[in-house]
């Protein structure tokens, strides 16, 4: 086990950096760190990963990170399946035969190059006549992974696992919750709303376990678009405006714009919110233990019953103990059946200099240059900037909160048992302003912003950067915190 491990989440956006160590039974939080990508990464893809290496080397010797172990994740709707699919009850030999022809079957791309594992999230003694096996698979093109560790291994770093986002995202959730101490029990559900640049996806979680995913095309950079066309400014004074003013509550809204239906649901109105999802949860069942879902990077493509990974063909990561439990994690999503797949989702639209501190926009902002963009002063006859400016993103906001509804509809209807006890919010575009009140209203669940950090050691980056600042942009780090806690869980 390493004494300190890299959480690396590189998106087509910005990468994210966490350094974890564990330092008895707890993790201390030495470095957060992000940069942009510069374009290097595309829908996933490691476009230039020579550029990626390049500003991966310098964020990281600027803040005097000396930690080399690292676990990465691979993104690209394109390139990486992450699903959970049903078998029929049959002896365990057979269905170790059986899985990997049912992964092909659910490829979107050519089976030959591909890495995969899966991990049963039931054992076959445990289900009944009759009934179904769960199993939780992921697949990636070898030449996506093998150029994301081209890119790590050319900023001299040794990359110990790869992993794919959902996944990490989940364990963010298992450390969000005090490392089991308040998880969720069986047949309670947590969603997880991952808003990133180009697309959110939306996961639900129980008992550790991702057990369904997909993705929806709502981003922040939708919102800056929306600004820049309703208020007439280009795209770098839009995103300013939304990170230093929009919010996604108005006490007094005006009527809601009109909101054009998506093709399969009607997104809500102001004044007809979407239907609460959760009735009030039941007493908490005793605990259980949590699956193990984990990536690794495999020499060789080895079934394991359980944990997902792809080992390193030169050096195995360190070995876990066999009695440790791992928490999963989440982040890759799914369409419903049906529709079509929609765009990778990107990271959040922020720019950060190499090798500084994380900041995210969320400070109070300096006084504008006489020439930039100033928002018009409110008149009797013109309806303040605030309203102005809800008024241009909320009829984004009320598809996403019909997207979530309708999601949790759909596993509704696939699981009568299931309770939805809690959202959580992370990703870039989680730091709306009032984005959770905003959800919370329209689905009468509670929604809260994911907090990865709430029960470790901050104090290195806090007495840098603040305890209120570390807290407001931790759902961002939240997948590089996951990352970085599958050397240790």
């Amino acid at each position: 086990m390493p004494k300190s491990v890299l959480g690396i989440n590189m998106g087509n956006h910005s990468i994210k950096v966490v350094e974890l160590t564990r330092r008895g039974n707890s993790f201390v939080v030495q470095n957060l760190l992000t940069a942009p990508t510069k374009e290097a990464i595309v829908s996933g893809e490691m476009i230039q990963p020579d550029v990626v290496a390049a500003t991966l080397k310098e964020m990281l010797k600027s803040a005097g990170v000396k930690t080399k172990d690292a676990v990465i994740a691979i993104g690209g709707q394109s390139g990486v399946v992450v699903r959970v699919t049903e078998l029929p009850k049959m002896p365990r030999k057979e269905l170790l035969k059986a899985i990997p022809l049912e992964i092909e079957r659910h490829l979107p791309f050519q089976s030959g190059g591909v890495v995969q594992d899966y991990v049963l999230l039931k054992e076959p003694e445990e289900v009944a006549e009759g009934e179904q096996i769960p199993v939780l698979f992921a697949a990636a093109r070898a030449d996506l992974v093998d150029a994301y560790l081209v890119a790590v291994q050319q900023a001299g770093l040794s990359p110990i696992a790869v992993e794919v986002e959902p996944l990490a995202a989940a364990r963010a959730l298992f450390a969000a919750r005090g490392f089991g101490l308040t998880d969720g029990q069986p047949g309670r559900i947590s969603v997880l709303v991952n808003i990133g640049y180009e697309g959110t996806e939306i996961s639900f979680v129980e008992g550790g376990a991702v057990i369904f995913t997909r993705i929806v095309p709502f981003g922040g950079r939708h919102l800056t678009e929306d600004l820049r066309d309703h208020l007439g400014m280009d795209l770098e004074e839009a995103e300013r405006v939304k990170i230093e003013q929009a919010t996604a509550w108005l006490e007094r809204p005006s009527a809601p714009p009109t909101v054009e239906p998506t093709v399969e649901a009607q997104a809500p109105s102001v004044t007809q919110p979407v239907p609460p999802v959760i009735p009030p949860p039941p007493p908490p069942a005793p605990e259980e233990e949590l699956p193990t879902l984990t990536f690794e990077l495999p020499a060789e493509q080895q079934p394991q019953e359980q944990a997902i990974s792809f080992e390193l063909p030169t050096e195995p990561a360190t070995p876990k103990p066999e009695e440790r439990e791992q928490a999963p994690s989440l982040e890759f999503s799914l369409p419903l059946p049906g529709e079509q797949p929609s765009t990778q989702p990107q990271e959040p639209s922020l720019e950060f200099l190499p090798g500084q501190p994380a900041e995210i926009g969320i400070q109070p902002p300096a006084a504008p240059a006489p020439e930039e963009w100033l928002p018009p002063q409110p008149s009797a006859e013109a309806p303040p900037i605030q309203e102005l400016i809800y008024n241009a993103i909320s009829p984004r906001l009320f598809e996403l909160a019909g997207e979530i509804a309708r999601s949790v509809e759909f596993l509704m209807s696939q699981r009568q048992d299931v309770v939805v006890d809690e959202v959580y919010l992370l990703g870039g575009g989680s730091l709306l302003k009032d984005l959770d009140k905003f959800l919370q209203t329209q689905l009468g669940v509670p929604v809260v912003r994911l907090n990865p950090f709430k029960y470790m050691d901050a104090s290195p980056v806090t007495s840098r950067m603040g305890r209120d600042y570390v807290e407001q942009v931790a759902p961002v780090f939240a997948v590089a915190v996951g990352l970085a806690l599958w050397a240790y869980l």
